[in-house]
């Protein structure tokens, strides 16, 4: 990032004013996440989207959040995104074709009626299939209360696409092994009674926090124990000498993302989403050190700013789909907004003639993918 880019960026930004938001994600390089006006999570960023009023919404993340603040924008708002092709391996898993077929085959096995739930990272045909079955979305924060909201009415659920969310949410509810089913990309399916159970669980997955291993957290843990005994040379990546000689066993921390493996969370001290994550590291102790199990640039940051820590990434792993959206091409996006607010302003009585690259959902899909972000935020904030 250039210092003149940078300001280039920031002088159209405060020319735009009001009219425009940039929401990004966490995960976002540091050059974007200084232009957000809100970080955040999947959920934080759909719930802060739905209750901002600007024109614009150039959304700095993936494609699926996009389109998410585009379901849930008004009328007046624009939804723009600097790269269509920041997409989402795991949202590509499924659709709503395979998600049709695999449903009719478990409703046709279960006692249960099967209620439809998708996690954020997924497209707007999925989403609609769920609302159109009185289903909804869930996100890695929320996703044991989703759950147990329909578990507590006595019905089942397909969930889609993360098997590793989707098991670490019923082992998190206390499901039984033979209450839980796995459904294979082929259809095939796995694991306990399909009469009786009680999550069908899509096997899907993240490629940034699939790479984990529970080695990865023994290597950590073994490198800290071998701090005992002042032997500080042992350390050179994990702890500097500073901080570990005023720190004890019970002071190291493994907290991961729960689109982690079952093992590789059942072995760490924490699991939650990146909001969660960063709420916790914040808390810790003084001194403490952390090891993390999610996407590097998140690490790093943290890293950067509980500076009275010591933050390490688990493993590195990036999203190279978030590592689309850079500060030219932002730059570029935010031109194209201020050109289209000009035009405006200079035939106040017609459409822009400046036609703006607007993420848009078909309407098909729109009412049902409404209706299941709808409900995701009704259950969440009554539960609060």
């Amino acid at each position: 990032m250039t210092d003149n880019l940078f300001k280039e960026v920031m002088a159209i930004k405060e020319s735009l004013g009001n009219s425009v938001v940039i929401p990004a994600h966490h995960y976002e390089m540091d050059e974007i996440v200084k232009m957000a006006d809100f970080l955040g999570d999947s959920y934080k960023l759909a719930v802060d989207c739905a209750a901002n009023d600007a024109e614009y919404i150039v959304f700095c993340g993936v494609m699926f959040m996009a389109e998410g603040a585009a379901l849930l924008a008004k009328p007046y708002q624009k939804v723009l995104i600097p790269d269509r092709t920041a997409g989402c391996p795991m949202a590509e898993m499924i659709d709503a074709v395979q998600a049709e077929k695999c449903y009719a085959n478990i409703s046709s096995l279960c006692d249960r009626e099967i209620i439809p739930v998708v996690y954020m990272n997924s497209y707007a045909d999925m989403k609609a299939f769920c609302g159109s079955r009185g289903g909804t979305v869930c996100t890695s924060s929320n996703a044991a209360r989703i759950v147990k909201h329909f578990l507590d009415q006595g019905k089942s659920l397909f969930f889609a696409p993360d098997y590793n969310l989707g098991i670490n949410t019923a082992n998190r509810l206390g499901l039984g092994k033979d209450e839980i089913i796995t459904i294979e990309r082929d259809m095939s399916i796995k694991g306990g009674n399909p009469k009786t159970a009680k999550m069908f669980l899509w096997d899907g997955f993240c490629h940034v926090h699939k790479v984990f291993t529970v080695d990865d957290i023994n290597s950590f843990r073994q490198t800290y124990s071998q701090s005992q005994g002042n032997t500080i040379n042992d350390l050179t990546n994990f702890i500097p000498a500073r901080i570990s000689k005023a720190i004890s066993e019970k002071d190291i921390n493994v907290i991961v993302h729960p689109e982690c493996s079952e093992d590789v969370v059942n072995a760490s001290d924490y699991s939650g989403s990146t909001s969660m994550i960063w709420k916790t590291v914040k808390a810790g102790k003084a001194g403490s050190v952390w090891a993390v199990g999610t996407e590097l640039r998140f690490v790093e940051r943290m890293a950067d700013q509980f500076k009275d820590k010591t933050v390490v990434p688990l493993r590195k792993s990036v999203c190279h789909n978030m590592s689309k959206i850079t500060l030219a091409k932002l730059k570029n996006t935010l031109e194209s907004v201020l050109q289209h607010r000009l035009n405006k302003s200079d035939n106040p009585d017609k459409q822009s003639d400046i036609q703006l690259d607007e993420i848009t959902v078909q309407e098909k899909y729109r009412e049902d993918a409404k209706k299941a972000l709808q409900l995701m935020i009704d259950i969440v904030e009554k539960s609060d």
